[in-house]
């Protein structure tokens, strides 16, 4: 995150979404300002950008659901920053941000969206430049398995994730994190209570 950051602000604002939304490249690189409610710390993820036959394409998302996350009010705040740069870049061309365009874009008046592979290669290069073997869609890992190594229940993690079955996903994919989280709960619930006698010795 921090190299990130060093890189531009906008690269950071990217990568940081990714992380505390766990959302899908696609998902975040479809994002329009319209689908941000910056007053309440709503985002809504309503579309996918991906890549059929060579060309990017924009779609509904990969379960055809819409979603809303719930946003922090530092999130909130990176976001705020994030769109007063886009506004500050189109009145600079003698035109104001449109609410469809893309919150995250290479051009000025941000009317154009990211290329997906660009921003895998550049989040490749970043990582593999410290060192680091792993690749975008592992900030969605990381996502889920902090929220649920923190207790979040699974329902509201699949909800975030855009996981369909209510849960079934979730559970599928992260069952090893589960399972280690719910041996940490057995150990606090056993340590709440008072320890038998011990009969057995």
């Amino acid at each position: 995150m921090s190299a990130a950051w060093e890189q531009d602000a906008d690269w950071g604002t990217f990568v940081w979404l990714a992380f505390i939304t766990g959302a899908r490249r696609g998902e975040l690189l479809g994002l329009g300002w319209e689908h941000l409610d910056l007053s309440a710390g709503l985002l809504t993820i309503r579309r996918n950008l991906v890549r059929q036959n060579g060309k990017a394409i924009i779609k509904d998302t990969k379960t055809h659901q819409m979603r809303i996350v719930s946003l922090d009010p530092g999130t909130v705040a990176i976001l705020t920053a994030h769109k007063q740069r886009a506004e500050q870049q189109c009145a600079g061309l003698g035109t104001t941000l449109a609410d469809d365009g893309f919150v995250f874009s290479y051009t000025p008046d941000h009317r154009q969206h990211c290329d997906p592979d660009a921003i895998t290669h550049r989040y490749s290069r970043m990582t593999a430049s410290l060192g680091l073997d792993t690749h975008l869609h592992a900030l969605r890992h990381f996502s889920a398995t902090e929220l649920i190594a923190a207790g979040v229940d699974v329902r509201t993690v699949a909800g975030r994730l855009g996981h369909g079955g209510g849960g079934a996903t979730t559970l599928r994919v992260y069952a090893a994190w589960l399972a280690a989280t719910d041996k940490t709960a057995a150990g606090l619930l056993a340590a709440r209570l008072p320890q038998p006698p011990q009969f057995w010795a």
